[in-house]
């Protein structure tokens, strides 16, 4: 298991990057960790990226649209449940928030569960199945869990989101969401 998130992040450093197979930092042999920290540093990196999450979705139960937007990068990447098939940039993103927030009355239930971190030089990868609930405006209770995969890079001493995948499951052979499971 720790080889293929190994192999994944290689690619996000390759893509995110721009390094060739042969000048990135992988080949280098530099070290890549996930939630059992080997040093120090890897734990403060993995603790840091932990709290981001934290206030990210602190943010996100609050209602707090500045506060979510502010862990974006400028040029994020997301995939997310409702259309269109990606969000580019923070504009798009941030309005996608305002429209889930919009949406709802009262407050917003999101718990963040079994988050794994995988870090590496400025870029880390983390992956979490996420509770959301609450009510909407028509009055529906929404419950249910998300899959969440995300990608931090380090800007400028921060550790923002460049990219982002929200998903459901789905029963191929129904042709619709399966959002009655739980973990």
């Amino acid at each position: 298991m720790k080889t293929s998130l190994k192999l994944l992040l290689d690619a996000f450093v390759l893509a995110l990057t721009g390094c060739s197979a042969i000048d990135s930092p992988i080949r280098q042999n530099t070290a890549v960790y996930t939630s059992r920290p080997t040093t120090k540093q890897e734990g403060t990196t993995e603790a840091i990226i932990r709290e981001r999450v934290e206030d990210w979705a602190k943010a996100l139960r609050t209602r707090n649209i500045d506060g979510v937007a502010s862990f974006y990068a400028p040029g994020i990447v997301s995939f997310d449940l409702p259309p269109p098939l990606r969000y580019a940039g923070t504009d798009n993103k941030r309005r996608a928030w305002q429209n889930f927030f919009a949406a709802r009355i009262g407050p917003v239930g999101y718990e963040v569960r079994d988050l794994n971190v995988t870090a590496q030089g400025d870029l880390a990868f983390v992956y979490s199945v996420n509770h959301v609930s609450g009510r909407l405006a028509s009055g529906h209770i929404t419950d249910l869990w998300v899959r969440w995969t995300a990608c931090f890079r380090r800007i400028d001493g921060v550790w923002l989101i460049v990219h982002d995948h929200v998903s459901v499951p789905a029963d191929i052979k129904l042709g619709q969401a399966a959002l009655n499971l739980t973990p």
